[in-house]
């Protein structure tokens, strides 16, 4: 038997075929991204947990200090509390420049590196 397809129809055969396989490309670098941004968020959370449990031990511990010092415990932890009050005011006042910028810029950053890895090859 003769194969009776047209170049037309094999043209749409592998038209189709190629749309397919470029939409399962796509799926799976989404779900590499996604992989990949889950598991950084899940490892800095693990450290963040981590490092408040010590800076909230190292902070009573220096409360207790300054309260030695001062001779009453509850000064100590006031001027804790008032270090901290100035550094959150500070914080927020250039919070752009300090938060919210270089998250975006990494954010991007780490974006556009998977797509210009996939460049280079």
């Amino acid at each position: 038997m003769e194969d009776k397809t047209t170049p037309v129809e094999l043209l749409l055969e592998r038209a189709q075929a190629y749309t397919k396989t470029s939409i399962q490309l796509f799926k799976l670098k989404a779900t590499e991204k996604l992989a990949e941004v889950i598991s950084n968020l899940a490892s800095g959370f693990v450290i963040v947990i981590i490092m408040a449990l010590f800076f909230i031990n190292l902070n009573i511990a220096i409360a207790l200090l300054i309260g030695n010092l001062l001779g009453k415990t509850w000064l100590g932890f006031i001027s804790v509390s008032g270090i901290y009050a100035c550094i959150g005011f500070i914080v927020y006042l250039f919070r752009n420049n300090l938060i919210k910028r270089p998250i975006s810029n990494s954010i991007i950053t780490e974006l556009l590196m998977g797509e210009n890895k996939n460049d280079d090859q």
